[in-house]
């Protein structure tokens, strides 16, 4: 209750700007009855061209569709009616192709032809990851307007993209009427988004904004009996300044799809305003609504088939795995029993070790005992260390002695003669020392 209180606010807020009048018809039936709110809900709809040229993007059949509706208001009768066609683009696996025709005729109003050539197709973005495919679209326009505001035939082009994610959420953006100039309002921008609760309830807005309007449109859409029927209800366009909400039922007959859609002006039903509309799509090879059933049914048995075998597969892995472990524990119970008659066998061997090991201890007691003790031999005196020669010393020189044998004899090198000569330099005669003189020895330490 609280959403649809809050549904019901949303669809009677005012609109920021001036009112809507021909040239901002939409057709459809589904879109009449969610009231507009339909940008980020193209996916799979035929009429999806005239809003967000991203909707029809990888259909798997070839479509054909056409609406037909009337609309009120104080300026005059609004007729209108389209056909669609769309087909899979099989050079490119996720590509459609199609083209559509609309045709709009108002009293005391204006005429508006439009004849669309459309693409479109799915394409994953490099590096981002979206849990569905991105689908982008757009249409070649041939356009014709006349009598109010018209001004002949033009050319234009219409741009659209489609966000979706598996949590339900969605959003679409669009630009349409780029065009030459033919009288009419030009670059109209779309902007909606969507949330879907466990495809049962779908709760949309969309923002459409051109020169001299800026509108709101606020929707609800509820399914029932898996996608049999399906109710709607929005903010319907505000022709000619005359409010109306906007309801709508959708049937799946498939391959045949049928939409009502109808709005009421909330001022009053004798008020001039309001709207009717009827559209259809054929699908062509389409599985029946009943083989849904049928495929699901048999989509869950072949899941529960898996999950049989898997169940089963688990349950031979679990015996074989209960299996080897009880071989695995008969064989650690016998090592363990193993381990344990050794540990008997090595504390047995251990305790044999540590008595033999006392009683040697004991003989060896025994054997000391008997043993008499060592003398402790009597230390000698260490000498005392020789004097320190004292310098400079005397030499008697002694007939056959050399300056280079008495420099061996008190220094114990022979090339210290030197020495030994500049010291006794008038007791040599010749390199020999005089035979009974008495040569002063000094301190080798003096050479250095």
């Amino acid at each position: 209750m609280r959403i649809l209180r809050v549904s019901a606010a949303l669809i009677l807020l005012p609109s920021f700007a001036w009112a809507s009048t021909y040239k901002d018809l939409i057709p459809g039936a589904r879109v009449m009855g969610l009231g507009y709110a339909v940008n980020s809900l193209a996916a799979d709809d035929p009429f999806s061209i005239f809003y967000n040229p991203a909707g029809p993007a990888n259909t798997p059949y070839v479509q054909l569709g056409s609406t037909l509706g009337r609309m009120n208001s104080p300026r005059g009768t609004l007729v209108f009616g389209a056909l669609t066609y769309l087909r899979p683009f099989e050079p490119i696996n996720t590509a459609t192709i199609g083209g559509a025709y609309l045709v709009q005729r108002q009293e005391h109003g204006g005429d508006k032809d439009v004849v669309n050539f459309h693409f479109s197709r799915e394409y994953k973005v490099p590096y981002l990851d979206l849990s569905k495919p991105l689908r982008i679209g757009g249409n070649f326009k041939m356009i014709n307007a006349e009598g109010l505001d018209g001004a002949g035939f033009g050319i234009g082009l219409d741009g659209g993209l489609l966000l979706r994610t598996n949590m339900g959420l969605a959003l679409g953006i669009s630009i349409m009427d780029l065009t030459t100039n033919v009288g009419l309002p030009r670059m109209t921008y779309g902007l909606g988004l969507s949330y879907t609760w466990r495809k049962r309830l779908t709760l949309a807005t969309d923002m459409r904004i051109r020169d001299g309007l800026t509108e709101f449109y606020p929707g609800i859409e509820a399914t029932f009996l898996q996608g049999l029927l399906k109710a709607r209800m929005g903010r319907g366009l505000r022709l000619d300044l005359v409010e109306t909400v906007a309801f709508g039922v959708g049937v799946n007959f498939s391959p045949l799809q049928l939409d009502l859609g109808m709005a009421i002006p909330p001022a009053g039903i004798f008020r001039p305003g309001g709207a009717y509309q009827a559209s259809f799509n054929y699908r062509f090879g389409a599985p029946p609504f009943a083989g849904n059933f049928v495929g699901s049914a048999a989509g869950e048995a072949e899941t529960l088939r898996g999950q049989i075998n898997e169940l089963e597969n688990r349950k031979r892995t679990l015996e074989n795995e209960a299996d080897i472990s009880r071989t695995n524990r008969v064989a650690a119970q016998g090592e363990l029993d193993e381990a344990e008659r050794r540990l008997l066998e090595t504390q047995e061997e251990f305790r044999k070790v540590m008595k033999k090991k006392d009683e040697a201890a004991y003989d060896l007691q025994l054997l000391e005992m008997r043993i008499p003790p060592k003398t402790q031999p009597q230390l000698k005196p260490r000498p005392k260390p020789k004097p320190a020669k004292k310098w400079p010393d005397r030499h008697v020189a002694k007939p056959g002695e050399t300056l280079r044998s008495i420099a061996k004899r008190y220094y114990g090198d022979s090339s210290l003669w030197e020495l030994i000569y500049d010291s006794n330099r008038g007791k040599v005669d010749r390199g020999f020392p005089i035979e009974g003189e008495i040569l002063l020895i000094p301190d080798p330490k003096e050479s250095r």
